[in-house]
């Protein structure tokens, strides 16, 4: 798995799991998604040296 498939990854399960078969609705999906999962991992991993 390639450094882009992994960070797809969380969006494309999200789009899997909803079974959106349409390109434009998978990848408003998968934006929304991967934002909030990435800016989540981001302020977890930064909160400890605040």
């Amino acid at each position: 798995m390639n450094p882009k498939e992994l960070f797809l990854l969380p969006g494309n399960l999200a789009s899997d799991a909803l079974h959106v078969g349409d390109v434009d609705s998978r990848t408003m999906i998968r934006t929304l998604v991967n934002m909030l999962f990435w800016n989540l991992v981001v302020v977890l991993s930064v909160l400890p040296f605040i």
